[in-house]
């Protein structure tokens, strides 16, 4: 039986005396290297650009909110502790035959909108911020008040509602008959 010996087969080189050898390896680090950078590059900008989107696209303004505060803005500590509200965002909105109405914001930033009626709970319904956001709450009688972001859609007249202020409309008790 023959055998042949193969170790140091595929180690045979061409070597030129005088000439270096080709450093694989380093521009093996380098090509990494590089592919990476721009790997890192491109998530970054990615995330530049999803995060400038959203922030202009998303951002929920409401006049009424952005309007100085007045005294008739303040609500009681236990409006404030039923509602969940920001305090410093109340600003009052209107008064019905319910109470009176208020915009305001919780701390999270939904758009909310509380109802103090006169010797009675307060009541709060709140939507997540949207440009869109639209927020409403209905009185006893029948009476309906609605708050919106200010690209909110205004409700339909023909239906009976009626302005009352920047971001806030009011549809009127059916009468009774």
């Amino acid at each position: 039986m023959t055998t042949f010996d193969d170790t140091g087969m595929f180690e045979l080189s061409q070597e030129f005396p005088g000439e270096p050898a080709p450093p694989r390896r380093a521009r093996g680090a380098v090509v990494f290297v590089v592919a990476a950078a721009l790997v890192v590059a491109g998530v970054v900008w990615l995330l530049a650009v999803r995060g400038s989107d959203e922030a202009e696209a998303g951002q929920m303004t409401v006049e009424l909110l952005a309007r100085p505060a007045e005294p008739t803005d303040e609500v009681a500590a236990s409006v404030v502790d039923e509602t969940g509200i920001d305090p410093t965002s109340a600003r009052f909105a209107v008064r019905t035959a319910a109470g009176q109405h208020y915009a305001a914001l919780r701390w999270d930033g939904d758009l909310c909108l509380v109802v103090v009626p006169d010797g009675d709970v307060p009541r709060v319904a709140c939507v997540a911020p949207s440009t869109k956001a639209v927020v409403s709450l209905s009185g006893a009688d029948g009476t309906r008040v609605r708050l919106g972001a200010d690209e909110a859609p205004a409700p339909d007249a023909d239906e009976g509602w009626r302005a009352a202020g920047s971001n806030v409309w009011v549809l009127d008790a059916p009468a009774a008959g």
